[in-house]
């Protein structure tokens, strides 16, 4: 396939096409890229847009190393969510793909948090506790496992126990940790080093006093940390700060007036593209409380995105589109083997 036509993936094509390490490596140098330049999230970093029946919202980033941008159009209707991905050369604008990307974006919301966890846990984590088991969820014990090798036991809790069950079940044979289910969210996170949740849960159900000391807490949903785990923190980490402060936990700590968002802000210690970049550290002592609120950047759905267009040129998938433009030189040649080769 040629860079001159543009690549259509549809609903389902993109599933598979990228594995768990490679959606950490992808996202972890896509995080390095903001580390660098910064500079690299639309502005604002989501816009939203009211339908007559569905809601729209466009979340873009640039991937400069890379030279592509591209854009996350999801559509929420009453019968139906959409999420699409549009991919461009970053230098000439020139249209390079559009794909479904509902599998790529679960993926990437799971790699980011096991991408924190990794740069937050403590040294010799054993134990970590997963709080959800929807579609997301899904995706985490793979990618805590390639993120965290040292990670011996995963426990589960959900809000109904016959999903935690099937959960558990349904898990990869070949993963190098175990799952349990637990019977309740404080027995899953009782003794975990790393506690992860990612819920559709519409009231909190996490404090600080079900947590031990020098945890790591990383929230991936909307409503699920209770406010006094920012006072419980020694280390406070977000992946945006400006997105952090008007959606998810944060967003519900601010519009409950638990926190301001000044307040908030004095609080932080760093980002996700400070660590990875090395400008700030992680965790500084074993036995530091670790908060992080990672919402999911636009950043990481390109790094995706990126990579799954890259794979389906080379097993021909997808339709694709004569536009008719000059397409650009250094886009051109064989997709290198090495995942890290094909983001730059």
């Amino acid at each position: 396939m040629d860079n001159d036509e543009f690549l259509i993936l549809r609903s389902g094509e993109a599933n598979g096409l990228v594995t768990p390490q490679e959606a950490l490596d992808a996202i972890e140098d896509a995080w390095r890229d903001y580390a660098t330049h910064r500079q690299v999230l639309s502005t604002p970093p989501a816009l939203g847009l009211k339908g007559q029946g569905a809601t729209f919202k466009v979340k873009g980033a640039v991937l400069p190393g890379a030279s592509l941008a591209g854009f996350r159009m999801i559509a929420d209707a009453p019968e139906a969510a959409r999420d699409w991905f549009w991919l461009a050369d970053s230098a000439t604008g020139r249209p390079l793909a559009m794909m479904d990307e509902y599998w790529l974006h679960c993926l990437r919301t799971a790699a980011t948090g096991a991408l924190a966890a990794k740069l937050l846990a403590r040294p010799g984590a054993t134990t970590a506790a997963l709080i959800g088991a929807g579609r997301i969820a899904a995706h985490l014990p793979a990618c805590l496992a390639a993120a965290l090798p040292g990670i011996t036991d995963l426990h589960v809790a959900a809000r109904r126990t016959e999903a935690v069950e099937e959960f558990v079940a349904k898990a990869p044979t070949d993963l190098t940790l175990k799952l349990h289910a637990a019977p309740s969210v404080a027995d899953a996170v009782r003794d975990a080093d790393i506690v992860i949740t990612i819920t559709a849960a519409t009231e909190t159900f996490l404090d600080a006093s079900m947590v031990k000391p020098g945890a790591t807490v990383i929230g991936l949903g909307d409503i699920e940390l209770h406010a006094d785990l920012l006072g419980w923190a020694n280390r406070f980490v977000v992946d945006d700060l400006v997105f952090a402060l008007t959606i998810g936990n944060v967003g519900a700590w601010i519009a409950s007036g638990a926190h301001t968002a000044e307040a908030v802000t004095a609080r932080l210690d760093a980002d996700v593209g400070q660590i990875v970049g090395g400008a700030k550290p992680g965790r500084t002592g074993d036995s530091e409380n670790i908060v992080a609120i990672i919402q999911g950047m636009a950043i990481g759905d390109l790094a995706l995105a990126a990579l799954a267009w890259r794979k389906a040129r080379l097993r021909r998938l997808g339709i694709r589109v004569n536009l008719g433009e000059p397409a650009n030189p250094q886009l051109r040649g064989p997709t290198p083997r090495r995942n890290r080769a094909i983001l730059r």
